[in-house]
């Protein structure tokens, strides 16, 4: 994977690069995508926060088809995990930390976030 030609989807509070990381996948309110082609953000609604079950599928197939590469996450369920691995999506961790989406970005090129091999977190539904 080329760093420099993917697109990056941040879990996001705000449509604010400067805003806060989300801590959660598939209830956060924004993804901000990072196109490291153009070193453009946009910042896309989450629709798939407000549904009653199965919203880690749902937020993958969003991010799948915004042809994403990569989600900077505070951690994964097991139903998330699994749908993102299907898109071929990799995952990388920046934990529960209170830093702005750009910070998030910053670690993530400098090497600093582990990248999901298995879920972190537990479904919320299970």
């Amino acid at each position: 994977m080329d760093i420099n030609k993917i697109k990056i989807a941040i879990c996001s509070n705000s449509d604010n690069a400067e805003g806060n990381v989300s801590n959660r996948f598939a209830r956060c309110d924004f993804y901000t995508i990072y196109d490291s082609k153009t070193l453009g953000f946009t910042f896309v609604e989450n629709t798939a926060k407000d549904s009653v079950s199965g919203a880690g599928a749902k937020a993958a197939k969003i991010v799948s088809t915004l042809g994403v590469d990569v989600v900077l996450v505070p951690e994964l369920g097991p139903k998330a995990f699994e749908a993102l691995e299907a898109f071929e999506i990799k995952a990388y961790q920046y934990g529960n930390k209170n830093y702005s989406v750009r910070d998030a970005l910053y670690e993530f090129y400098e090497n600093k976030l582990p990248e999901l091999l298995n879920p972190s977190g537990k479904s919320k539904h299970s």
